[in-house]
Order: C-alpha cells, then structure tokens, then sequence
C-alpha cells in the first residue's frame, strides 16, 4: 500500500514533457529576474542609509550575484535542449537564493523587512507554487523539502520565538501538496495533447514542433539529423480481412517495437493513419539507414498474436531525409522523406529509401 502511494507521488517525468516543459522554465526563469531585480531594492537602500553596515553589503552582493546567475540560467535554457534535472536545479536555485538572502539581509538591525513579515515566508510559497507550471509533481516535492529546511534553520537562528512554528511548516506543507496536484493535472491535459492515444506515440502536432526546434539546434551546432516516414506495408488489407480492432492492434504493436528500437533522445511520434515519423538526432546518412534497416528487422520479427488467435506478419518501408544534405527545414525533409517512402513502396516494399 506504502509502496503504491509512493510511487504515485514520484510518478517518473515522460519524455515528451521534459521538452514541453521549456515554455514553463523559460517563464519561470524571466520571472526568477524579475524577482531578483526587485528584491535588491532591499539591501541597496539598507546600504545607502547605513553604508557602514555590513551585513546589507553582503546581501547586496549575493543580490548581484543571483541576478548574474538567474539571467545565465535563462539564456541556458534558451539555448540548450532541456533535461530531467533542469527542474529539480532551478528549484534548489529559487529555494537556496530565498534562504541566504534573507540571512544576510535580517542579520542587519536596519533591514526593512522584520523576519516574521509576511513577505518573508511568502518568498517559499511563491517558488513552490512556480514549480506547478513544470508539470512535474516530484519537483514541487523537492522544493516544499528545501523550503521547509530553509525556514527551519532560519527561524532558529534569525527568529524571535514566533516563527517556524508548526503552522508554518503546515502552510509549507499545503502548499506543496497543491503544487503537486496542479502539476499533476497540467501533467495529464499535456499528455493528452502530445501523445496519441492508440499507441501512445507523439502527436504528428508536436513532433513538428519538436523538429523544428531540433533543426535550428541542430543548424547552429552544425550537427545531422536524420528524419525518416515509416509506412506499414500493406495494412489495409488488415483492415479489410481482419477488421479495424486488428488494425489498431498492429498498430499499437509497431509503436511500441519502435519505442523499443529508438533512442529516448530520438523522437517517435504517429505521423497518420498507418505511417509513423522518426527523428534521429545527431544521427548521419550511413549511422540512419543502419538504425532503420534495424528496425525494419525488428517490426517484421515477431508476428502479432490477435484475441482471435490469429497472427499476421508485417514488414515496412520507409523513406529517409537528413540535414542539412536534404535541407534545414521540417517542411523540406518531411516532403524528401515522403517521396523517398513512396519510391520504397514502387520498389516493391519491405525495404528503405536513402539519399542517393
């Protein structure tokens, strides 16, 4: 039961919304600057006051220095493809900045903002609260924790005996919870938007979306990619002979052997109706055309077993387009790719269509 209940909470974070998630980090991160900015209002006026104080020049240079750190972490993720950790980083950044601002700040007997103001505890409430719009429980988890540890040590040393009583570690708490339940929800609504839901693939909607994004990565590192529309060969007659449930099955088989076959960093995704789209990233002519010959191996390997104690067998072409030798935009290797599928499936079918 204990395990269960765990493991609901620490839900693992899908592929697909580690790269969803950039809209979230990049408001969060222009938002983080924003904060930062207004909140050197503190110390700078503490300090033009009392220049002798030391105590507000502290927390003026940790101020700089968070403001440095938040703008380089926004051009980082502007810049860079997103990772599962980026969350879990940030929110250890936000927390951690929280913390030692205000032990530097209300170590000053000048300071503006007394300890037990509410602006103070509402700083850990706001970087729990940013942590929903990831889509990731476990991130709003991870900050409640370090909020909560934050609050503790500074009430011990700053407080005065009203503060970091239970009720505020309960608000802390509540907090939390709500985070997680709200990136919960945001969780599933994306999901349903950027997987399809027979075979749990990506959408064709948001592999293009993705591919545009990893061509212009791709252009400016000067890597390859090579982009490849994967065709079930001969499945209407699936259809006709066996029925439309048969045909979804056999779909739902060839999703998950290419879910199997590809890389977590490639992208997989339903293209339409019985073709498929792969997008392998940093992946050259000769390195693609390996990795779908296997594939090809893999789909006709094993017959699929139907509930009506039926089997079918069922090979693929495919037709592949690589940047930049074909081209620097979606468009241009989708329709590369298409015309190369078609001239597979001429050839005779079963077999793939390259460059040259």
């Amino acid at each position: 039961m204990l395990l269960r209940v765990g493991r609901g909470l620490w839900l693992p974070t899908d592929p697909a919304l580690v790269d969803a998630g950039r809209e979230a980090d990049l408001a969060i991160g222009r938002a983080r600057v924003a904060i930062v900015v207004l909140l050197a209002v503190n110390p700078a006026t503490a300090l033009v006051r009392h220049p002798d104080q030391a105590a507000a020049a502290l927390a003026l240079v940790i101020e700089i220095l968070f403001i440095a750190l938040a703008i380089t972490v926004l051009q980082a993720a502007r810049r860079h493809s997103p990772v599962p950790w980026l969350g879990f980083a940030t929110a250890a950044l936000d927390v951690s900045f929280i913390t030692f601002y205000q032990a530097a700040v209300f170590s000053s007997p000048f300071t503006l903002i007394p300890l037990t103001s509410g602006i103070t505890f509402a700083l850990y409430l706001l970087a729990i609260v940013a942590t929903s719009l990831r889509s990731d429980g476990r991130i709003a988890i991870f900050a409640g924790v370090l909020a909560s540890i934050g609050w503790i040590t500074l009430s011990r040393v700053y407080g005065d005996g009203g503060v970091g009583r239970i009720e505020e570690l309960i608000i802390i708490a509540a907090a939390t919870m709500l985070a997680r339940i709200a990136a919960s929800r945001a969780r599933g609504l994306r999901l349903s938007s950027i997987r399809d839901n027979l075979t749990g693939l990506l959408t064709r909607a948001h592999f293009e979306e993705r591919l545009a994004t990893e061509l212009m990565r791709s252009s400016r590192h000067n890597r390859p990619l090579a982009l490849a529309l994967i065709d079930v060969d001969q499945f209407k007659r699936v259809n006709d002979t066996m029925g439309h449930l048969a045909g979804d099955e056999v779909l739902r088989e060839v999703g998950a052997r290419l879910t199997r076959t590809v890389r977590r960093t490639d992208l997989c995704a339903r293209f339409g109706g019985d073709e498929f789209a792969l997008a392998f990233i940093d992946t050259s002519v000769a390195d693609a055309a390996a990795k779908l010959e296997e594939i090809r191996r893999t789909v006709s390997a094993t017959p699929i077993p139907f509930r009506i104690q039926a089997v079918v067998t069922i090979t693929c072409s495919a037709g592949v387009a690589v940047a930049p030798l074909d081209g620097n935009d979606a468009t241009t290797l989708i329709l590369i790719a298409d015309t190369r599928l078609l001239a597979a499936k001429q050839a005779g079918r079963n077999r793939l269509m390259v460059a040259g």
